[in-house]
């Protein structure tokens, strides 16, 4: 997305405040994306951050939502 929009990696540092070094770090996979660079970088490339979730990533969440509250109704698990 960034070279769609004809843009440098250290122009996409400077609009999302994100350290340039940091950044190719990330973008060459040598670092974890945290949350705040992703939201980011979905709000400079306009991209909707909910197009990278997926069928599975919602089960996934809804299952340990259900066993989060399942745990915490029982004081002994």
């Amino acid at each position: 997305m960034r070279l769609e929009h004809g843009m440098s990696v250290s122009e996409l540092a400077r609009r999302t405040d994100i350290d340039k070094k940091r950044l190719w770090y990330i973008l060459d996979g040598q670092r974890e994306m945290r949350v705040e660079e992703f939201l980011r970088l979905c709000v400079v490339l306009k991209m909707d951050p909910r197009s990278f979730v997926t069928r599975e990533m919602i089960e996934e969440v809804a299952e340990a939502t259900r066993q989060s509250i399942g745990r915490s109704d029982n004081p002994n698990t």
